[in-house]
């Protein structure tokens, strides 16, 4: 489960209420897909992390999940301190990490245990291949 450990500005994001998939459990990272939340896969980057359980409309209380805010998290494996400054994958369940380099989470503390501390990098913009701005 990702919880939030602290954040690098004073004010606090709002929640936002966005529909989504059954299921989804709080604390998971979750994107925008054809207009509903879903699960995140190992290396996408989320948008949000839900805060709560799906209300009876339909909706989730979500977080964005930005780089001004860390994370806490627990990873499958033990993570060493110099592992700081590394990226880390999304388990299956988008509601913590795995050992393995390449995701979307950049950790920021370690001690060697399975508790892991970070935040998420923004996605990057997409380009348009015909005039290489970003979209």
């Amino acid at each position: 489960m990702f919880t939030i450990y602290k954040r690098a500005i004073g004010d606090v994001e709002p929640f936002e209420y966005l529909p989504g998939a059954q299921g989804l459990a709080p604390g998971s990272a979750v994107k925008l897909a054809s207009g509903a939340l879903a699960r995140c896969g190992a290396a996408e980057t989320p948008g949000y992390i839900l805060a709560g359980p799906q209300r009876e409309d339909g909706d989730y209380p979500a977080v964005r999940a930005l780089p001004t805010t860390i994370f806490e998290a627990e990873a499958a494996a033990a993570i060493t301190a110099d592992k700081v400054g590394s990226t880390l994958q999304l388990n299956a369940d988008a509601d913590g990490l795995t050992a393995t380099a390449g995701g979307p989470f950049t950790v920021t503390w370690a001690d060697g245990g399975t508790l892991v501390r970070g935040y998420f990098a923004p996605a990057a913009a997409a380009t348009d291949a015909n005039d290489g701005v970003s979209d």
